[in-house]
């Protein structure tokens, strides 16, 4: 067997209403950004993207789409990964935090714009604002024609 190479992650973008859900790491990079993590072995991505929002933050969620896919790493010099980026909605419950995590936000799309809200830290590790704009792009046009 070869060497590895990456790891391939799945993270949810959870939408209720106009509102994201980010939640908090309580490790590096201490950045704001959607629930997600390392799949298990042969788990699929799908599978492993609601058992992710399931164990982060409690919800229940029904995915309908990839949002991005993404290769690289969230911490420069790092490990790199294979993200495969979902957006899911949630619309009951309120979000209960793992140990991985130390708070939850409901962010608008204006709050990331006018950087109220920020995903990245000095060094640029974690999401970027640009992502994250994408995915509220691709859910409103979700929303308003039914698909992305």
């Amino acid at each position: 067997m070869g060497e590895l190479t990456h790891r391939v992650v799945a993270c949810t973008y959870v939408f209720r209403g106009d509102k994201m859900l980010l939640l908090k790491r309580a490790t590096r990079p201490f950045t704001l950004a959607p629930p997600g993590g390392r799949l298990e072995p042969l788990e699929d991505p799908f599978a492993g993207a609601l058992r992710e929002v399931r164990e982060e933050s409690g919800l229940e969620v029904e995915i309908f789409g990839v949002a991005q896919a993404w290769f690289g790493s969230f911490v420069p010099g790092a490990f790199p990964i294979l993200s495969i980026n979902y957006l899911a909605r949630s619309d009951a419950g309120t979000p209960r935090l793992s140990d991985e995590h130390t708070e939850y936000v409901w962010v608008t799309r204006k709050m990331i714009e006018s950087r109220e809200i920020e995903t990245q830290d000095e060094q640029g590790s974690g999401f970027s604002r640009e992502s994250i704009l994408d995915a509220f792009e691709r859910y409103e046009a979700w929303m308003t024609v039914g698909k992305l």
